[in-house]
C-alpha cells in the first residue's frame, strides 16, 4: 500500500510522503483541473535571477494566506527573498516573478492543495493562519546544458515547511529528491518522485535537494516540472 500524507508522520520523522489525491481526492490525477494545472507549466517565463546568468529554470510565484475558517486569500505580488546564509547564489536579492495564472490559482484543485496542506499542519499546531509562497518550477535540460534543480546543494528555505509536488517528467533522468537531518546531515529519505507524488518536510529540521537532470534521448530537450510550496505559520514569513 502506498504511503499517505499524515500529520503523525510529519511529527515523528520530520516528513510525510503521499499523493496529491490524499489532499484533494482521487480525481486529482484525471480531472480537467489537473490537466489544466499540468499544462500551465508550458507557459512559464525564464527565471531571470539565476546565479551565474543561467537560464535553464522557468518559474512563476504567487503568495496566499489560508485561514482556519477556510478563507483563501491571495496576496499582492511581492518579491521572494532568501538570505545569503541559506542561498549563496541568489541570497539577499529581491526576486520578482510573474504570478501563477488565475485559471490555475482559481481552480478547485489548487484550493484543495493549499487547504489540505493547511489542515495537516493544523493537526500539529492547532488553528492558525498559514502563509503559502507557491512556485511553479520547470528545470530544462539538453545535451548542451545539464539542468540542476538545486545548484546550491542541500539546503533549507528558512520557513516552517516545504512541499514538493512532482507534476511532470519528460525525457529526463536524474532529479532524485533527497531529505537530510539538518544537524547531522544524515540522509532521511531519497526517491525519484513521479507525477502526483507529494512530499512535505519540516524545514526547521531538514535539508533538501534534487540531483541534476540530463536527457534520456539526446536528440531532444527534457524537463522536470514541480509545484513548490514553502509554508510559514502566521500571515507573513519570518
Amino acid at each position: 500500500m502506498s504511503p499517505r500524507l499524515s500529520a503523525q508522520a510529519l511529527r515523528d520523522q520530520w516528513y510525510s510522503r503521499g499523493q496529491a489525491e490524499d489532499l484533494i481526492g482521487p480525481e486529482a490525477n484525471s480531472s480537467r483541473d489537473w490537466k489544466l494545472f499540468a499544462e500551465s507549466w508550458n507557459g512559464l517565463p525564464i527565471d531571470a535571477f539565476m546565479g551565474g546568468g543561467e537560464t535553464y529554470r522557468r518559474r512563476r510565484h504567487t503568495v496566499f494566506n489560508v485561514h482556519t475558517d477556510g478563507q483563501f486569500e491571495q496576496l499582492a505580488p511581492r518579491p521572494y527573498v532568501q538570505s545569503s546564509e541559506i542561498n549563496n547564489l541568489e541570497g539577499d536579492v529581491q526576486r520578482y516573478f510573474e504570478p501563477i495564472e488565475p485559471e490555475v490559482t482559481g481552480s478547485a484543485l489548487f484550493a484543495g492543495l493549499l487547504s489540505g496542506l493547511s489542515a495537516i499542519l493544523e493537526e500539529l499546531h492547532g488553528p492558525d493562519v498559514w502563509h503559502h509562497q507557491c512556485f511553479q518550477n520547470r528545470i530544462v535540460t539538453s545535451t548542451e546544458k545539464t539542468g540542476d534543480p538545486t545548484p546550491w546543494g542541500p539546503h533549507c528555505d528558512g520557513v516552517d515547511y516545504v512541499v514538493t509536488l512532482l507534476v511532470a517528467r519528460h525525457n529526463v533522468q536524474g532529479g532524485r529528491t533527497g531529505l537530510y537531518d539538518a544537524g547531522t546531515k544524515e540522509r532521511l529519505h531519497a526517491e525519484t518522485l513521479l507525477p502526483g507524488d507529494l512530499l512535505i518536510a519540516d524545514d526547521t529540521r531538514t535539508l533538501h535537494d534534487a540531483t541534476p537532470l540530463t536527457p534520456v534521448d539526446p536528440a531532444e530537450p527534457g524537463h522536470r516540472d514541480v509545484f513548490i510550496d514553502v509554508i510559514t505559520r502566521g500571515s507573513e514569513p519570518r
